[in-house]
């Protein structure tokens, strides 16, 4: 016996190839009139961060929304060095685009620019925003002229 599902084993995605049951037909066509709409763009911020500051040993975190199809793969840098995520470092990406970088007890270290890069078939786009670190030692000088 030669295994069934060899012969019509599709080779391209499930879902466009899967046979929809009759009841279900109407609401697939819909459906699918608004997935051919769907056409394919270059990544693009909907929702974008802003420069931050800091105290020293507290969190910061950059938000920002990603749109684009298919979906955008995202890389966070710090200055030119791509970030990987670690205790200190936390990315979250989730299927609506919603993107955060959360940087855990930052110290002065992090100060700098810190760039969101969403790449997808058709492009990539980026935004950068700076992360500025107050430590403590600064602010009791520079506190009288800063403000």
């Amino acid at each position: 016996g030669r295994k069934p599902s060899l012969g019509n084993t599709p080779t391209s995605p499930p879902d466009s190839v899967e046979k929809p049951d009759v009841e279900a037909d109407e609401a697939k066509i819909l459906l699918e009139a608004v997935s051919e709409e769907r056409h394919s763009f270059k990544p693009y911020f909907s929702g974008t961060f802003k420069d931050s500051e800091v105290v020293e040993g507290s969190a910061a975190r950059f938000d920002c929304k990603i749109e684009g199809y298919p979906d955008p793969e995202v890389i966070w840098f710090k200055g030119e060095q791509p970030i990987k995520e670690s205790r200190h470092y936390q990315i979250e990406y989730d299927e609506d685009g919603n993107c955060c970088l959360i940087i855990s007890e930052v110290s002065a270290h992090d100060d700098g620019k810190y760039t969101c890069k969403a790449i997808n078939s058709l492009g990539e786009e980026t935004w950068t925003s700076e992360l500025i670190v107050e430590t403590m030692e600064e602010d009791e000088m520079s506190n009288t002229d800063s403000k």
